[in-house]
């Protein structure tokens, strides 16, 4: 889903009004018993560290917040930010969270902990998305999209950086979500008797969400909806080819850019059958590789490589994620992270959809290995 600028300024919006709201709460919980009001920066963080420790979280806030008011300029106080962030995160407040972690990329862009601060906030956000879907709401609150703005920011910060994996995932579980949700809305529509919102409905998910488990249900209720209207359909299967790999569809004039210009060398021999874990473990921990896709449905994953002619260009791994099995695609296998960065300019849009990412063969392997 490629948010809109409308989202974005709301997005802004939303972020000012919680600063504002942290301020006002910072300055009314600083209010600590008298003798606290004497002591050092450093004896005020060292006081909310061992609140933390001892899982009391509102005194830790209280803490934190005097260590700010009182310090704002002291070093103490710079981590007690991000102390402050994670109290925040820990007693549910998702929007002083987000205020927060805010205020802080925005003052100290540069700071050694500004990774983190990105990933608490993304992961603020994710949770908060998270509990308005398993709430049943009718509508995609906007907390989705604020979500996967705030991840995806993380990932175009540190694409490879220590909360990247985890990150990425959660893109792709909060999009498997929504897709979920739009098809389950769709059949609804249908039921009710309005094929042409069902339609509308299942058309977002075969356009916007072609890499999650739902898109075979979407195309399904696209074709039925379509047929009900008296509108020409295709099979389901047609949908999820076309999305996978629309450059399979031959054009009159071959681009003059692509015949004088080759892409960087693929170094993935041809090969009959899918190429899974057992591949990738097999190769030079010094390759380079494309991953483009997650998704918990393998059959559909494997169904999707078929009917796009993907065969010779990808392989997929499996890592679990606690009870979950979770199955990554990549593409491609070469020799430099620039020449995989070159490659990957040039994917299909149904694989470029979900801003793939450059990763090290050792780096995979390693992960499996753990």
């Amino acid at each position: 889903m490629r948010p809109s600028n409308t989202v974005y300024c709301f997005i802004a919006a939303f972020s000012l009004l919680l600063s504002g709201c942290a301020t006002t709460a910072q300055n009314s919980s600083s209010e600590l018993p008298h003798e606290n009001q004497h002591m050092t920066a450093s004896t005020i963080y060292s006081s909310g560290k061992e609140a933390m420790n001892i899982g009391d979280n509102p005194a830790a806030i209280r803490h934190f917040n005097a260590l700010i008011t009182q310090f704002p300029t002291d070093k103490f106080a710079l981590q007690g930010r991000l102390e402050l962030a994670y109290a925040y995160h820990k007693t549910g407040q998702s929007s002083s969270t987000i205020a927060t972690t805010e205020r802080f990329i925005n003052e100290h862009p540069q700071h050694k902990n500004s990774d983190y601060a990105y990933y608490l906030r993304g992961l603020s956000a994710y949770e908060s998305a998270i509990r308005k879907l398993d709430a049943g709401a009718t509508v995609i609150p906007f907390e989705v999209q604020m979500a996967l703005t705030f991840l995806n920011e993380l990932n175009n910060h540190y694409p490879d950086g220590k909360y990247s994996e985890d990150t990425r995932q959660r893109i792709s579980a909060l999009n498997e979500r929504v897709a979920q949700r739009l098809v389950f809305s769709a059949k609804q529509q249908l039921d009710l008797g309005n094929p042409a919102s069902a339609a509308l409905l299942a058309k977002q998910v075969v356009d916007d969400y072609s890499t999650t488990s739902a898109l075979q249900q979407a195309a399904i209720i696209t074709n039925q909806a379509y047929q009900i209207l008296g509108l020409n359909s295709s099979p389901p299967h047609n949908h999820a080819a076309a999305k996978m790999e629309p450059a399979l569809v031959p054009t009159p004039v071959p681009s003059p850019v692509i015949t004088a210009t080759p892409g960087p060398k693929n170094l993935m021999a041809s090969s009959k059958t899918i190429r899974d874990t057992h591949w990738l473990m097999s190769q030079g921990p010094q390759l380079f590789t494309i991953q483009v896709l997650g998704t918990e449905n393998e059959a559909l994953l494997r169904q999707q490589i078929k009917n796009g002619g993907l065969t010779n260009k990808v392989a997929y791994y499996k890592k679990n994620r606690g009870d979950i099995a979770w199955f990554s695609l990549v593409y491609g296998s070469y020799t430099s992270r620039e020449a995989a960065l070159t490659a990957s300019q040039s994917l299909p849009a149904s694989l470029s959809k979900n801003k793939p990412w450059i990763r090290k063969i050792g780096d995979i392997q390693a992960s499996l290995s753990e």
